[in-house]
């Protein structure tokens, strides 16, 4: 309903409430207005009874006076009577009046009642309307607001089936650069055993050859060792031109003088423990310096990588405990800048962690190092 129509059909059901109440007490209306016309009659005998009663006494009083018979007494008797029964139904009249009027009291009482329901249920009535129009508008939001999120649904779905399905494509891709990474680390592998043969065989060449100083010059000539392979073949050179000089100024043998050339280095062993702690529960199966703090990161057989800081003379501190290995920790390492830490265990994988939040950063097989030395 819009306008005043809603107004309109409040006015007329209640009319029509009005009017179906109305006739249930249609009787007792009438009733009373009988009984008031009753009451206005019977006030008209009654004050005729008692004109007539004062008429009979006067026109009796002169009749005794005048005659005094026999027969007057009885007309006197019967006519005392009527005037006992007028005022018997008089009384009676009177009972009904009263009853009436206490009927009439209490329908007064009734009606009034009813009056203060009807207006309460009108205000009922009023209030259920307001509140049946706001719940129609919070309705008809809801209704707009299910439409916009199954519209949002709609798209999210989308974008999660586009997701699973680009998921999908990178997981296939992911396994792909595996795969390559896994054959790469394999071909690096088998590079790694020729050069190590190669470097044993030209080891047992140098073992059989009469001339060392050749050999090394042939050797490092050969072998690349990166960007600094030429700088280590022109020292050598060096060296052997100048203990070829040597042997030719001077006696003894060509052996000798290559020994004395070459740099050598003093070796002592410690005797004197320094500092001791319990690194782990159990076994510590690798140590390291960082490059660049005074810290000692160990790993050992309780799966964890523990970091210490041994500044302090004397005391050992403990800067955080690294986990995420499934097995003992076999080996560990830090990067060139100390931030990283790397940890090898007997799951067969390596994990790198940071060492300033101690998060792990990348956990797989041994291609890792790659994260560590690109």
């Amino acid at each position: 309903m819009e306008g005043g129509e809603w107004r309109n059909s409040i006015i007329s059901q209640l009319h029509a409430r009005n009017k179906r109440e109305t006739n249930s007490f249609q009787d007792i209306i009438t009733f009373q207005s009988r009984l008031f016309d009753n009451v206005s009659t019977l006030k008209n005998e009654n004050l005729q009874l008692t004109l007539l009663n004062e008429r009979i006494k006067f026109t009796n009083t002169e009749s005794v006076l005048s005659s005094g018979g026999a027969g007057s007494n009885e007309r006197i008797q019967a006519l005392e009577q009527k005037i006992l029964s007028q005022q018997e139904e008089l009384t009676s009249l009177h009972r009904r009046r009263g009853e009436s009027a206490q009927q009439i009291i209490n329908l007064n009482a009734k009606v009034h009642d009813l009056e203060k329901s009807v207006q309460a249920k009108d205000v009922i009535i009023s209030e259920n309307t307001a509140l049946i129009a706001s719940l129609r508008a919070e309705i008809q939001l809801y209704e707009t607001n299910m439409n916009e999120l199954q519209a949002l649904n709609q798209v999210l779905r989308d974008e999660h089936q586009a997701l699973q399905i680009a998921f999908a494509a990178i997981e296939e891709k992911l396994r792909k650069t595996q795969d390559e990474n896994r054959s790469l680390v394999e071909r690096l592998i088998k590079y790694k055993a020729k050069d190590a043969d190669k470097m044993n065989e030209e080891n047992e060449h140098f073992l059989k050859s009469s001339n060392p100083t050749a050999f090394f010059i042939n050797t490092f000539g050969r072998v690349s060792f990166g960007k600094k392979s030429d700088k280590v073949r022109k020292e050598l050179e060096e060296a052997a031109r100048e203990g070829g000089s040597r042997s030719s100024g001077s006696g003894g043998s060509t052996d000798d003088k290559i020994m004395d050339s070459m740099p050598y280095y003093a070796a002592s062993l410690p005797n004197k423990v320094a500092l001791r702690f319990d690194a782990h529960e159990g076994e510590v199966n690798a140590v390291k310096w960082s490059p660049t703090d005074r810290l000692v990161a160990t790993g050992g057989a309780d799966r964890k990588v523990k970091l210490w800081d041994v500044s302090k003379l004397g005391l050992v501190e403990n800067k955080g405990t690294l986990v995420g290995s499934n097995a003992g920790v076999m080996s560990v390492d830090f990067d060139a800048t100390g931030a990283y830490i790397v940890g090898a265990s007997n799951d067969f994988a390596s994990r790198v962690w940071t060492v300033g939040d101690q998060r792990l950063r990348v956990s797989g097989d041994i291609s890792i190092t790659r994260f560590l030395y690109p």
